[in-house]
């Protein structure tokens, strides 16, 4: 699910110099007009995924208060933080991952939609290979071969500026700023996502 978060970045900074995304300390996070999502990565393969939907979702409006979507969670999560997000009615959904497996808080019978999907609209390509591929063709790669080998490419830690540009290149209509303009910055994007080709020059990282 990372390496996939990963793939939807370097898509968005191939296109456009103002990301949606943005990048803390193991935690990727993404805002746009629909709400937003986190993934936070932690020790032992452990890892969270949360967010909410802009119009709100049932675990927020729906009841009297928000539904406590840390009931029966791990104490290895952040709990102050994500208790005040709760509170605050700021969190639609909490889903964290241990022994191979999502889990989440119990559901009272009134809770129909968490505002998961909706929070991840156009951005659906975390979840799975196919959503995915669906993601480059949106951003106007539609071409499939080179869209699995740029993946390949971030699977490897190998990204590099020849990765990226026949990406680039592989658009079906021209992005909005030269090419030349657009690769230092997914360069950068790389190298702070820890995917780029370690030969990139030390500047860049």
């Amino acid at each position: 699910m990372w390496q996939r978060a990963v793939v939807l970045v370097l898509i968005a900074v191939t296109r456009t110099t103002r990301p949606v995304f943005r990048l803390g300390d193991r935690e990727l996070s993404c805002s746009h007009s629909n709400g937003g999502w986190t993934l936070s990565l932690h020790s032992d393969g452990k890892a969270i995924f949360f967010g909410q939907d802009v119009d709100c979702s049932d675990t927020t409006y729906q009841g009297d208060k928000p539904v406590d979507l840390l009931a029966n969670a791990p104490d290895w999560l952040p709990q102050g933080r994500l208790r005040e997000l709760n509170e605050g009615y700021e969190l639609g959904y909490l889903y964290w991952w241990e022994e191979g497996a999502w889990a989440r808080a119990p559901y009272p019978d009134y809770v129909a939609d968490d505002g998961l999907a909706a929070s991840c609209d156009g951005y659906a390509g975390i979840f799975d290979d196919k959503s995915l591929a669906d993601s480059f063709a949106d951003a106007g790669y539609r071409d499939r071969a080179a869209a699995e080998r740029f993946v390949r490419r971030v699977a490897d830690g190998t990204v590099d500026a020849e990765a990226l540009e026949e990406l680039m290149d592989s658009a079906s209509e021209p992005g909005p700023l030269p090419r030349e303009a657009r690769v230092p910055n997914a360069l950068e994007w790389a190298a702070r996502l820890g995917v780029a080709d370690r030969r990139t020059p030390s500047h860049i990282r």
